[in-house]
């Protein structure tokens, strides 16, 4: 690559990286920390973590456990900016995050395969003081996702089933679900990934977002796993597109050279 494209790519960076950023939305970075145990099957367990970080201020934990008779249970726990679950050597659980500002809300059925505790309160409207929180910052939903940092699961035959929520202010829900285990779980969930699932007016508005859940259920005894943050970020194609962009600089800039030698 030669001085002038060097030049070139380091300038459009400088450019992007800032707007990149400011268009970042931080769900939750985990550094307030926050446990909860479930150690008998069919005793859920639940905190609050209010949090200026945390958006709409307030994270809610949920955890269950399948098997009583294990000395420690299921535990879900958020320290020094990860967000752990584990469960003991002979035990299967779930568990569930839930941002709605900590409002009051209706009765939601999580699916979980084993567990029959799973109806939990979710403040439908509860982001931005019921006007719901912006997820696309200007930009169209194919250019945005979901990103969870510093995920670390147990490897394969180990698996556990993790789901993701999201209703617009109007009541329209949509649903992502998908089996992971191990290094395979894509760290970027592009919000397009998410079905819609009911409710509302049927078409979902990733621009008034007012409330966002995540669950987590194991499949096998003694699955253990974490998060990093979770963010709304930009999709990493984006940078492709900007990539393809000075590819089509460096092929003009050939022809240019060929050009005067003919």
């Amino acid at each position: 690559m030669n001085m002038k494209l060097s030049l070139t790519f380091a300038a459009i960076a400088t450019l992007v990286a800032p707007a990149a950023m400011a268009s970042t939305i931080v769900v939750d970075d985990f550094s307030a920390a926050g446990s909860v145990a479930a150690i008998t099957d069919g005793n859920p367990a639940t905190t609050d973590v209010v949090d200026a970080g945390i958006l709409g201020g307030n994270r809610f934990m949920w955890v269950s456990t399948d098997n009583g008779a294990a000395p420690f249970g299921t535990t879900f726990s958020a320290f020094g900016g990860d967000l752990y679950f584990g469960n003991d050597s002979s035990v299967q659980g779930q568990a569930v995050l839930v941002y709605d500002g900590g409002g009051a809300g209706s009765a939601f059925s999580f699916t979980f395969d084993s567990s029959p505790a799973n109806m939990i309160d979710v403040d439908t409207d509860g982001l931005g003081g019921g006007a719901g929180i912006d997820f696309l910052a200007g930009n169209p939903a194919a250019n945005r996702a979901l990103s969870f940092s510093g995920s670390d699961f147990d490897t394969l035959p180990s698996t556990a089933t993790f789901r993701a929520y999201a209703w617009d202010v109007d009541g329209t829900l949509v649903e992502y679900d998908e089996v992971i285990g191990g290094p395979d779980f894509d760290s970027n969930l592009g919000l397009t990934a998410f079905s819609t699932t009911g409710g509302g007016d049927g078409v979902f508005d990733w621009t008034k977002v007012g409330a966002l859940a995540f669950s987590i259920e194991s499949n096998a005894n003694n699955f253990d796993g974490k998060l990093g943050a979770i963010s709304v970020v930009p999709l990493p194609a984006s940078a492709l597109l900007l990539l393809g962009g000075l590819g089509g600089l460096t092929a003009a800039s050939r022809r240019r050279r060929k050009d005067r030698k003919a």
